[in-house]
């Protein structure tokens, strides 16, 4: 993102017809003080990210202005533009991705790794917006813990930056008419975010071209500006009053949308109107009382200053403590986040930004270093993800523990038989529904009963039955349940259930996390028990929660152990076990279990007993029962199958 500083001869002071104005420093403030409480405290400012979209109208704003003016008097340079763009973003982003990384290497397991050398590499040629989307999903990383989320806005400006010089140059030509084409474009930009956000949110999250309007707004203000007067002129009372006036609307449309939205509220889409809009009235109006008190006070301003690396790096310090708070950060190690990340800006700020962005000396080989610089973490970071993570960085006595899911995954059938997030029922392949013996077992339910299907089908081929597998990610086996980030979940039960009819199995064994709420479960469970009976399934078995570990998942959880104690993780354990809620979650089931009359079976007592639960199994404990939260292994898969087939009552094995 863009900042500028007061003392210093700015390229951005240029901007506007008056030269450096220190309230814009101070609505850079506004903007990233409700980010960092966001990521802090969600609940203290619920709509505490709609500060990106007020830092994208400030960046659109300034950055047009400087070339829109330098165009008019023809001193524009595209090499010029670029050189200034890598002195103001570069320092700060090498140091804080840098640091980043050093400290992943020493904590993450090679999946995390993985992803944040992934991420590095989209930062390093800013796709990460692009990395993010691709990487979005049921089995990725929860996004709270990617150290360089955060990322994907600093992309976007730059994506921007590339396209936008270029076209201003050429609707340039048409003087007065660039800002008519600069609002066409701005309009259009926010006609594709209003029908790409209601069928596809992540797309129009982090794609430019549903994020471009909000840079246009700015971009728009700046080309006016450019036209008007650069001499101050007096003003009648009336009209300095609705300057005041229209100063308090806009700062108070950017209150509402901090304090009265929030994650649930369609964004970005028409309520992001208000913050951007509250914005671009706070730069075009100017000399206010809320400018004059409020954001050009000196301690407001000094945040817009160090807003920048503020923003860069508060992100991965709160990432990592949540990697290691398994239960939550504390309230007063996020507080103390905050206060490191704020000494840490200022430092950044003070002895790598401004001495590397400023001066007339040494230009050019403070722009090669910093390219080199930018692409050999760009190297590093693909190293790490074509490595999957360098596991040989790990102690060897563990190097063999530290799995990536897709040891397992391999197993589930994921696209054919397991639907992912984007795919319906249309999607279930024929194989899905076994060969056509009997007698057949069908596991109907989500990816945790995907990650059943491997062990049952090992028993399949031993015993003599038939094994069809029926899930779909994030989706229970619940029928009429819809799920709001999965559109196709209820067509994709209801296709099963009509499959069942004719496929007519034996044995249905239902299978998920189950951790969904109370009403969904009990309602769900009623329906779908109804219609298999209906259909004529003799045998219903509803399969409870396996043994489940908080934190990023048992692999994790291992290195953790292993660098506390220097010991392996014993083969039963309650370290940082979620046994409690699994408990509680069980004696529900089995309550309904018993109200529907079909058989219960718990995967919890197969796997946990007084002294722990299974974390590692097999000759001296050599395989993990899971690779993360839950999901079981292919070994993990074949314990709990063996058993679980063994405890149904009334099936002929």
């Amino acid at each position: 993102m863009n900042f500028a500083q007061p003392n210093l001869v700015l390229d951005e002071a240029r901007a506007t017809p008056l030269g450096y104005r220190k309230d814009i420093d101070g609505l850079r403030a506004i903007a990233v003080l409700p980010v960092v409480l966001y990521h802090a405290f969600s609940t203290a400012v619920p709509g505490g990210f709609y500060g990106v979209d007020i830092f994208f109208v400030i960046s659109g704003y300034l950055i047009t202005g400087i070339i829109h003016k330098q165009m008019l008097s023809n001193r524009f340079s595209i090499a010029d533009f670029y050189a200034r763009r890598i002195r103001r973003i570069f320092p700060a982003l090498i140091t804080v991705v840098l640091v980043t990384f050093l400290i992943g290497w020493f904590v993450l397991p090679p999946r995390e790794l993985k992803s944040l050398g992934t991420n590095i590499a989209g930062g390093a040629i800013f796709i990460q917006n692009f990395i993010l989307l691709g990487q979005v999903g049921y089995f990725d990383l929860a996004a709270e813990k990617k150290p360089l989320l955060h990322l994907w806005s600093l992309a976007i400006e730059e994506q921007y930056y590339i396209v936008w010089p270029l076209l201003l140059m050429l609707i340039g030509a048409w003087r007065r008419r660039s800002l008519a084409i600069t609002i066409v474009l701005a309009a259009a930009s926010f006609a594709a975010c209003l029908i790409v956000q209601p069928r596809a949110p992540d797309y129009a999250f982090y794609l430019p071209v549903t994020r471009a309007w909000e840079l246009l707004v700015g971009s728009g203000l700046a080309l006016w500006s450019n036209e008007r007067s650069v001499e101050p002129r007096s003003r009648a009372p009336v009209v300095r009053l609705a300057g005041e006036l229209i100063a308090v609307a806009g700062l108070l449309a950017i209150g509402i949308a901090f304090w009265r939205f929030g994650r649930l509220t369609p964004h970005p889409g028409l309520p992001t109107l208000l913050p951007v809009l509250g914005a671009a009235v706070l730069i075009a109006a100017n000399g206010t009382l809320v400018h004059r008190f409020l954001l050009s006070s000196t301690p407001v301003v000094f945040v817009g200053l160090i807003s920048y690396p503020l923003y860069l790096w508060h992100y991965p310090l709160m990432a990592y403590a949540r990697i290691h708070f398994v239960d939550g950060v504390p309230v007063w190690i996020m507080g103390a986040i905050i206060v490191a990340s704020a000494l840490l800006a200022w430092l950044t700020y003070r002895f790598i930004e401004r001495p590397i962005r400023f001066g007339r000396s040494w230009i050019h080989v403070k722009i090669g270093a910093l390219a080199c610089g930018m692409a050999a973490l760009g190297v590093v970071g693909l190293f790490v993800d074509r490595t999957n993570g360098f596991p040989n960085r790990i102690p060897e006595s563990i190097r063999g523990f530290m799995l990536t899911g897709e040891e397992t995954s391999i197993h589930w059938r994921r696209g054919k038989c397991l639907l992912l997030p984007d795919q319906s029922a249309a999607d279930f392949a024929a194989e899905c529904a076994g060969t056509g013996r009997h007698p057949l077992v069908v596991v109907w339910g989500d990816s945790f009963g995907s990650s059943l299907y491997p062990g049952l089908a090992h028993f399949g081929a031993e015993r003599g039955f038939d094994v069809a597998e029926f899930t779909a990610s994030a989706c229970p086996p619940l029928l009429d349940y819809v799920h709001p980030d999965r559109r196709h979940c209820r067509g994709a039960n209801d296709f099963v259930a009509e499959r069942l009819a004719v496929l007519k199995p034996e044995l249905v064994i239902l299978y998920s996390t189950w951790s969904y709420s109370a009403e969904d479960l009990r309602k769900g469970l009623q329906l779908t028990v109804a219609r298999l009976r209906d259909i004529g399934v003799s045998k219903i078995v509803l399969l409870g929660p396996p043994a489940t570990w908080l934190g990023d998942g048992l692999v994790s959880n291992l290195l953790d152990y292993y660098f506390q104690t220097y010991s392996l993780l014993p083969e039963r354990t309650f370290y940082r076990s979620n046994d409690n809620w699994t408990h509680a979650l069980e004696e529900f089931l089995e309550g309904q279990a018993k109200t529907l009359a079909i058989q219960y079976i718990s995967t919890r007592q197969i796997m946990c007993n007084n002294d722990g639960c299974l974390a590692r199994i097999g000759k001296d404990g050599s395989d993990l029962t899971s690779y993360d939260i839950g999901h079981l292994t292919y070994p993990g898969s074949i314990f709990v199958a063996r058993q679980a087939l063994d405890a149904v009552s009334g099936f002929e094995k």
